[in-house]
């Protein structure tokens, strides 16, 4: 049936599938490396191979369906996987976290699910909407989703799938045609509060921000006035930053700053990491080769490091083969987005390509001490059930969505 979906007409979504199968590949060589008896029933090796199988069942299972049945039924969807996300609660907790759902044989994390849920509801309100996209107000309904989406999530606590399932939102309302000025409006607050945590850098993000308001049209009054309501938002940053953040949280953003401040502690996963990276060289020390991962030193190689693994073990020359089918992962989806012609459809597979790009963009740039580490896997590539099923649960998404 897979080799039917490769010989057909589609020339995109024969490319997508190879791309899949591709790091598919590469992610089960590099779990075989680190495995330490690959052929275990509980190695993780093998896990991964029982998740890919299942997977590949959904998708097949989810691509009976249809466009109307999706669009129709995007509120039925979206509520089923809200309101799935409150039985992590009345369990016992995994990790002192409320997040994962035991089911025996593995752990699945609603939150994963709610992604795409949250994607395809708004989808659905912009679509029926058209008419009404330069209406400043067309953004609250998609806002005031994604925000309950989040809050439960956050609660759980899980700061990271709460950010991703923001994401989307913005290149939506792009896509929609809303307007970019209002865009702008919305996450001007945010980057000021972020940016109030360095004297430097929120000066040069005023003088931004003042250029900004100054080339967009309107009311000279009204656009003063914006500017500095929103240059008093970072007077939120000590709020942000003691009642909203966790302390585990705070923590890894001062790593993030400086890793040398707590190097056997709270900082030894990012100064692994780069270690392992940077000992791999050109082409690597070769497969089963890395000491920093055979040795086990690098955690959670598995799943948040694997770039990491594949960097010491193939270098520089692996990991830029890895960049660049991502690189045609995003591309095939978003041409997949221009292609379509229905626009429920161009809109869902927007927010599905920046689900993905988020992942593979926060992963990467966290492996090389560029972002505060998160617990964010790599598409197709780390081990685990629930985010393996929700990759395929975006292929097979794209691939019904795309035949429009």
């Amino acid at each position: 049936m897979f080799n039917n979906y490769l010989s057909g007409s589609n020339e995109y979504l024969g490319r997508l599938y190879l791309i899949v199968l591709s790091l598919l590949s590469f992610g089960l060589i590099t779990l075989y490396s680190i495995s330490n008896d690959p052929t275990s029933l509980s190695s993780t090796f093998f896990r991964q191979i029982i998740f890919i199988i299942f997977s590949f069942f959904v998708f097949f299972v989810i691509q009976r369906m249809n466009v109307k049945t999706i669009h129709d039924n995007s509120t039925l969807i979206y509520l089923g996987s809200f309101f799935l996300c409150f039985i992590p609660f009345f369990l016992p907790p995994v990790e002192n976290t409320f997040r994962w759902i035991d089911l025996g044989f593995f752990y699945i994390q609603p939150g994963e699910y709610l992604k795409c849920a949250t994607i395809i509801v708004i989808a659905k309100y912009l679509s029926n909407h058209q008419l009404e996209v330069k209406e400043n107000y067309i953004i609250i309904i998609p806002l005031a989703i994604a925000m309950l989406s989040a809050f439960i999530v956050l609660n759980q606590p899980d700061l990271g799938t709460a950010v991703i399932i923001f994401a989307p939102v913005l290149p939506m309302l792009l896509w929609a045609g809303v307007n970019t000025f209002t865009i702008f409006l919305l996450i001007a607050p945010l980057l000021t509060i972020l940016a109030a945590s360095n004297f430097m850098i929120f000066n040069i993000w005023a003088v931004i921000m003042f250029i900004i308001f100054m080339i967009f049209q309107g009311s000279l009054l009204r656009r003063i006035v914006l500017y500095f309501a929103n240059i008093f938002t970072g007077l939120l940053f000590p709020l942000f930053w003691n009642d909203f953040l966790n302390g585990y949280q705070r923590q890894r953003f001062l790593d993030f700053l400086n890793p040398d401040l707590d190097p056997m502690g709270s900082s030894y996963h990012i100064i692994q990491s780069i270690t392992a990276i940077g000992s791999g060289g050109l082409f690597g020390k070769g497969w089963g080769q890395g000491s920093q991962t055979q040795l086990k030193f690098l955690p959670v190689q598995e799943s948040d490091f694997i770039l990491s693994v594949i960097a010491e073990e193939f270098g520089f020359f692996g990991i830029s083969i890895i960049m660049i089918l991502f690189f045609m992962l995003i591309k095939t989806f978003l041409d997949l987005a221009f292609k379509v012609t229905d626009y429920f459809s161009s809109l869902v597979i927007i927010g599905l390509t920046s689900i993905m790009f988020s992942h593979i963009f926060v992963n990467s740039a966290m492996t090389i001490g560029l972002m505060p580490v998160k617990g964010l896997p790599t598409p197709f590539i780390s081990a685990g059930g629930s985010f393996m099923l929700l990759c395929f649960i975006i292929l097979s998404l794209v691939s019904i969505l795309s035949k429009n």
